[in-house]
């Protein structure tokens, strides 16, 4: 038997839910894994939850995928095509942890250098040509909305203020990461502090690029999480625990609420 929420992830629930209940939301998250890690409660979990799954929802994301490979090919042709073909109201995306902080995380890094500071650790031009495309491709599921169901209001976060750990994920019986140690000490980069400076910082500008992007677009919510969780609530070098997770979402739910407040 599926549960609940696999489910979620198929078009022969969500349109049924769709036709039966014409009063609930009708959401589509899309994304990365705060949006579906496979350990605990992630943040889409938490808010099917906070509405007592009273939202018609229908759920795309995958654990590793990057907003760079999402607002691209088939996945974009895919989502271009449900935006306009049920009526989506809102749509929940997670994307650009894994393409700045990640397993792409190398290139974004200069090799440490006696009396280097931390801040020219991070290479510049490889960076500011990384945020580019991260703002193309932000801008690109702008229009898409547009064109396809400009009524639907997207909600963007930043993520938060990521520690270079060293800290893997053990899912499906896999270790999976670190990303971002083992990164910077590839580079030479050894002292924590300016690890956790030059992450921090990266995230910084990729918080600054999503606030800028809502407040140059209708119908574009940037849900604040950075600064949310606090040390002991990393479950590793990329995703919060259970709870932090919860407050993640409630980030989350606050805004979604401006929108359905009998649902949220």
């Amino acid at each position: 038997m599926l549960t609940h929420v696999q489910k979620r992830k198929l078009l022969k629930f969500f349109v049924p839910s769709i036709k039966a209940h014409p009063n609930w939301p009708v959401i589509i998250s899309e994304g990365d894994s705060w949006f579906s890690f496979p350990e605990h409660d992630n943040t889409i979990d938490h808010l099917d939850e906070f509405a007592d799954r009273k939202i018609s929802l229908l759920r795309l994301e995958a654990s590793g995928d990057r907003a760079l490979r999402i607002i691209g090919g088939k996945q974009k042709m895919r989502l271009a095509k449900y935006l306009r073909r049920f009526g989506v109201q809102a749509l929940l995306f997670s994307g650009g942890g894994n393409d700045i902080v990640g397993a792409d995380l190398l290139p974004l890094l200069n090799q440490h250098q006696e009396g280097m500071s931390w801040q020219g650790c991070i290479n510049e031009e490889t960076t500011r040509a990384r945020f580019e495309r991260l703002r193309s491709a932000y801008l690109d599921l702008v229009h898409l909305r547009n064109e396809n169901q400009p009524d639907c209001k997207i909600y963007l976060h930043s993520y938060d203020r990521a520690i270079p750990s060293g800290e893997f994920v053990r899912a499906w019986g896999f270790k999976i990461g670190p990303w971002m140690k083992n990164n910077l000490e590839f580079k030479g980069i050894m002292d924590p502090g300016d690890q956790r400076r030059i992450i921090h910082e990266l995230l910084r500008r990729f918080d600054e690029m999503i606030r800028r992007l809502a407040v140059d677009h209708a119908n574009v919510i940037h849900v604040q999480t950075m600064g949310t969780l606090s040390e002991n609530e990393w479950n590793d070098e990329l995703h919060p625990t259970a709870g932090g997770f919860r407050k993640i979402a409630e980030k989350f739910r606050s805004e979604l609420k401006k929108q359905f407040p009998a649902t949220f």
